[in-house]
């Protein structure tokens, strides 16, 4: 098939070989007994002809109950009050985070690669009905035409072996795979947009392809899933670094076996009187395997992950070249020139973490909303209140131009002031932000100007609103999920908070794509030098902060009013430098399908 690249020869040196097991069937039956998923895909055999396919042929652990999809047909929208979810015209299903764990722990055991581990940032599960039952129906056609198959050459793929010895989820996978007909999991990596669009379509296998035609054209997969890493591409924007994989239930049939390391004519040769092919080159640690038809995959899972070093150095020991970048920076720019990069730092992510929970604070205001955008009250029958957040991702921007900005800006208000700090108020000697007790590593924080009241603070946004702003900064114009410039109760001006779960009330997920159902979130750099402090709305207070007026920033006290939050408004961007962006999920007391 034309978009994502197919598996193809590469050097990768696999020196670590994982034992293979017999799996035992998830039914509590026998193993001498024929699995649920035999006895269904025997059916057209037994009614001599095309069967329609049951409502029980849909895997029992799928999102939706059978009677929501008896309703619904193959429209593919769950409509249950109960969920927090976006509508699913895609049928891609967010997995929760504790089965996330499974999954990764998946990747790494069926990973022959010691010295590097996956991360897992993200995982769907595709439900599509009209592609499950195009599958179910190839796996019925080749039971009907092959009768009981047999693995070729050294048997199970390492990836069935290993589901042997993984924690099922909560929600039943791993599934029960028939072994008649040698179905399989199997893994295939991509770019993350490629496998988007695989998961909207399906595989497309095609005769034009100009990738993975080393045994000719079909579906390239891999048992291990570092074999398939090597294939696979980092994304662009909010997939940064990040990569795809598919975890594809995949119909071997009957397979032509070769030791061959390429044999371009095998596909051909194979077509009719084989499924699949299965290649185990000689002096090789690997196996391919080649599906011949792209009914005969069903790409169940897509998983968006990070490489890892096993052991990972400090980035803060790396300095930058220019003497005008903070220490921490990776980016090697020497004076004068310019650079702009995200850098994916995991190192940070547990120190985020932390710092947001500390900044957590449990509040009910009125912008506080459910899922349909009604106001939260403070008996929330629905527990529709957020307990806290799960970072999954944390990228540090290191961009020369805004950063000297930022910087330049920083200087003219500390020249100004003459160190002046927080102006004279009923409520500022009570003021504090939260975010000074930052939980990041000393040399990300150490360079903070106390005498222009320099802190971090919070932003909430979307995910594809946090990748833009780390490229162009902050908007002058209202930007979307007010990232920009704009007029609140205390004047106008770029509005930040100190409180993690203020910010997560501005927050909005991805329509779309794999980040639907996930939240973004900036910790930025503020100057708010010399901050004027009131307790009280004033839609007016923009006209006295800026350049040549008594103040730098305006602060909305509101913990001395009504207990809430207190926000942050500075004039201009350039007080402002979005030095990290965060994707996370809500976690709610009770579980709920995202």
């Amino acid at each position: 098939f034309s978009e994502p690249p197919l598996l193809a020869p590469a050097p990768l040196a696999m020196a670590v070989a994982v034992s293979c097991c017999q799996v035992p069937a998830v039914s509590s039956g026998s193993q001498q007994e024929p699995s649920r998923w035999s006895i269904l895909r025997s059916l057209p055999m037994l009614l001599g002809g095309r069967a329609r396919r049951p409502a029980a042929d849909l895997p029992k652990y799928w999102t939706r109950s059978q009677s929501e999809l008896g309703k619904e047909g193959s429209s593919g929208s769950c409509s249950n009050d109960n969920l927090d979810a976006p509508a699913a015209e895609d049928h891609f299903y967010p997995v929760p985070l504790e089965d996330r764990r499974v999954l990764e722990t998946l990747m790494n055991r069926t990973s022959k690669d010691r010295e590097v581990e996956f991360h897992l940032v993200r995982a769907v599960r595709l439900e599509n009905p009209d592609l499950w039952k195009r599958y179910q129906e190839r796996a019925a056609r080749v039971k009907r035409r092959r009768g009981r198959c047999t693995f070729a050459g050294r048997g199970r793929p390492m990836t069935t072996c290993s589901l042997a010895g993984v924690e099922e989820l909560s929600d039943g996978f791993p599934a029960e795979l028939d072994s008649e007909i040698c179905e399989a999991y199997l893994w295939h990596a991509t770019k993350p947009q490629a496998a988007a669009k695989i998961l909207r379509e399906g595989f497309r296998i095609s005769q034009r392809s100009a990738v993975g035609k080393r045994f000719g054209c079909g579906g390239y997969f891999s048992e291990d899933a570092a074999k398939a890493d090597a294939y696979s591409a980092a994304g662009e924007g909010i997939y940064k670094d990040c990569y795809a994989m598919l975890l594809c239930r995949v119909v071997l049939g009957k397979q032509l076996h070769t030791n061959l390391f390429r044999w371009e004519g095998a596909a051909q040769q194979a077509a009719g009187a084989h499924d699949a092919l299965v290649a185990e080159p000689r002096c090789a640690s690997y196996r391919e395997y080649v599906a011949l038809e792209d009914a005969q995959i069903y790409p169940e899972f897509a998983l968006v992950y990070e490489r890892r070093p096993v052991q990972t150095a400090s980035t803060c020991l790396t300095r930058s070249i220019s003497p005008d970048a903070p220490m921490y920076w990776t980016s090697g720019a020497s004076c004068g020139q310019s650079v702009h990069r995200a850098v994916s730092d995991p190192e940070v992510l547990t120190c985020v973490q932390s710092l947001m929970d500390l900044t957590w604070v449990r509040a009910f205001t009125w912008e506080r909303k459910d899922s349909k955008g009604t106001m939260i009250y403070h008996d929330d029958p629905n527990h529709d209140m957020p307990e806290g957040i799960t970072v999954l991702k944390v990228l540090r921007l290191e961009d020369s131009d805004m950063w000297g900005s930022y910087r330049q800006t920083r200087h003219q208000i500390r020249s100004e002031r003459h160190g002046q700090q927080v102006a004279r108020s009923p409520h500022a000697e009570q003021l504090h932000v939260r975010t000074a007790r930052t939980d990041l590593p000393l040399c990300a924080r150490a360079d903070l100007d106390q005498s222009v009241n320099e802190v971090y603070l919070w932003h909430g946004c979307s995910p594809q609103a946090a990748m833009s702003i780390l490229e162009r900064g902050f908007p002058e114009q209202p930007g979307c999920g007010g990232t920009g410039r704009r007029a609140g109760m205390f004047g106008e001006g770029y509005y930040l908070v100190d409180c993690t779960s203020k910010a997560d009330e501005h927050s909005e997920d991805d329509k779309e794509g794999f980040y639907r159902g996930y939240y973004a979130m900036l910790l930025c750099r503020v100057v708010l030098g010399n901050a004027e402090v009131t307790d009280k709305a004033d839609m007016r207070a923009h006209e006295r902060v800026g350049r040549g007026r008594a103040f730098d920033s305006t602060v909305g006290f509101q913990e001395a009013s009504d207990g809430t939050f207190s926000e942050f408004v500075v004039p201009e961007r350039s007080q402002i430098y979005p030095e990290y962006a965060i994707v996370y999920e809500r976690i709610y007391s009770t579980p709920r399908v995202r």
